[in-house]
């Protein structure tokens, strides 16, 4: 664990004469991250109603427009059962499910830039009351039917780029790092994501029930009902956080701000304790390593329920068993244990004697510090792009457990995932659906990592691609290991998908083990129109 001083900012012709003085800053309660979590289990609950009714409200109006120009089957026939409106409803859900990844991309940059220039809780309140706006649209397009009711349905997804999960994640994510302190970070970003597995596990149970109970347009009625009442939980339970200089800094404008969470993966200049220049390319391949992560185990859901369909002939209620556990166990892992080992693994690779000021050599100028979880009332700093964010000594710690975790997670989860494929009875599908969730937190590790290697006021960047990355990682999974299950299933041997998921988490432990925090002591390089200007720092959250 490295701890390093900052060093004060240099004055130039722009200073003030006087210096303000900091007002007394702000401590939040573990009431506000309560209820932030919770925050994080309704929202992601109204996400995840709608997620099974959309399959079969695709189905029901494509059969509608088919038998708008074909003639209606005889009595006692299953009239959707017809190949040409299979085929129209998976093209239907399929272009839905590209266009919310697609929009929702957008929609990650969007929301990094409304919470630089909004504030982190307003753009959560965005983020949520836009859906709810989406929904109102999908209500039409249900009780409208048809060809005209998809298209509605499918243009609503338009919405996305101003509010969609990708951004409300995003926004709770750094919502959770502004109200935690620097080494609470991790775990209180697993617990965030053990809420939003509860939230979609009841989500995908409740729109069921719903649609099989009342109708098919009740669960989407229902979700409208939940985000308007999720948007009055924010706008009212969640306190509002003042631009801090870390927020307020980053307000600048141009295309290049826009897109800066790119910039969080690029090489980083360090100058070490010696003075030498080191480029370090950390945060890059904690990038690759997560992508690699995510791409081994996205598709575990729905390749437990395929194999367990194809191999042990599960129906639809024994599959929805299967993935609740899962989705359970992961829930329950990340929310209580995931943060007990986060602090244990700290302690354990915390060193034994940590190295001492030496007292003989001269010490920088007292500064003024703000807590992580204490948020700086200024008053009055009409140029944002001039402030200069005090770092706190908690700050500067690096821990290098998070990383240890992310690595060893994904070699646990290629472990797990590779027992998969010596399964031979249909009771051992619910036992691997109980164990895979206990190598559960690569994802909630990586952020707290990356936390750590950025500057606090590119967090919310960080954060951003991160998010991005897992974005695209998932999208992809689902269409190269379908194309991998099939190949394999026309074979016979569909037991080596889990073969190739373990075989993607092996290269993934690799890549992440040529990943680290730059060198204990070194600076952050910055290059000045006309002299370097050496930002002190040490792998900072």
């Amino acid at each position: 664990m490295a701890v390093v001083q900052e060093a004060p900012p240099k004055a130039d012709e722009t200073s003030p004469l006087l210096a303000k003085e900091p007002s007394k800053p702000r401590k939040w309660g573990k009431s506000v991250v309560y209820r932030a979590l919770l925050c994080g289990f309704l929202v992601t609950l109204s996400f995840s109603v709608t997620q099974v009714p959309m399959i079969y409200v695709f189905r029901l109006m494509t059969c509608d427009a088919y038998y708008e120009t074909h003639p209606e089957p005889p009595p006692g026939q299953d009239r959707c059962s017809v190949h040409a409106i299979e085929s129209g409803t998976a093209r239907a859900v399929g272009l839905v499910g590209a266009s919310t990844t697609f929009f929702g991309v957008i929609n990650l940059f969007v929301t990094g830039w409304t919470i630089k220039r909004f504030g982190i809780k307003s753009s959560l309140a965005i983020q949520v009351f836009w859906p709810a706006v989406r929904l109102a649209v999908q209500n039409v397009g249900v009780q409208t039917g048809s060809e005209a009711g998809i298209l509605i349905i499918q243009l609503s997804q338009i919405i996305t780029i101003i509010g969609g999960p990708a951004g409300y994640l995003l926004s709770l994510n750094s919502y959770i790092t502004e109200v935690v302190g620097h080494e609470e970070r991790t775990g209180a970003l697993g617990q965030l994501q053990g809420c939003a597995m509860f939230g979609n596990a009841l989500g995908y149970l409740a729109g069921g029930l719903l649609a099989d109970w009342m109708n098919i347009i009740a669960p989407f009625r229902v979700t409208l009902m939940l985000f308007i009442l999720s948007c009055i939980y924010v706008l009212l339970a969640l306190p509002a956080i003042p631009k801090s200089t870390a927020v307020a800094g980053l307000a600048s404008k141009g295309i290049t701000k826009f897109f800066g969470p790119l910039k969080t993966f690029a090489p980083q200049k360090w100058i070490l304790k010696d003075g030498r220049t080191q480029t370090e390319y950390g945060a890059g391949l904690l990038g690759i390593g997560v992508f690699l992560g995510v791409l081994a185990t996205g598709y575990i859901p729905v390749l437990l329920q395929m194999y367990a369909t194809d191999i042990f002939h599960f129906g639809t209620t024994a599959n929805g068993y299967l993935v609740a556990t899962n989705s359970l166990i992961r829930g329950l892992f990340l929310t209580l244990a995931f943060p007990r080992i986060i602090t244990a693994g700290r302690k354990w690779l915390q060193p034994k004697n940590p190295p001492s000021d030496d007292p003989s050599k001269p010490h920088d100028p007292p500064e003024t510090t703000m807590e992580p979880t204490q948020i700086d009332e200024v008053e009055g700093m009409e140029n944002n792009e001039e402030a200069v964010e005090p770092l706190a000594s908690d700050e500067k710690e690096t821990f290098q457990f998070d990383l240890f975790f992310t690595r060893w997670s994904l070699i646990a989860d290629g472990v797990l995932t590779g027992a998969a494929s010596f399964v031979t009875e249909g009771w051992q599908m619910y036992l691997i659906a109980v164990l895979l969730p206990l190598a559960s937190g690569t994802g909630s590790s990586a952020k707290g990592t990356i936390l750590q290697m950025c500057p606090a006021s590119e967090r919310a960047d960080a954060l951003s691609a991160i998010t991005l990355v897992e974005m695209v990682a998932r999208l992809t999974t689902t269409s190269v290991f379908g194309l991998i299950f099939a190949a394999f299933a026309d074979i016979g041997k569909t037991y080596l998908v889990f073969t190739c998921n373990a075989a993607v988490a092996l290269v993934g432990f690799i890549v992440l083990l040529f990943s680290r925090f730059p060198p204990d002591g070194s600076k952050r390089y910055k290059e000045e129109p006309s002299e370097p200007l050496l930002a002190e720092t040490g792998a900072e959250s």
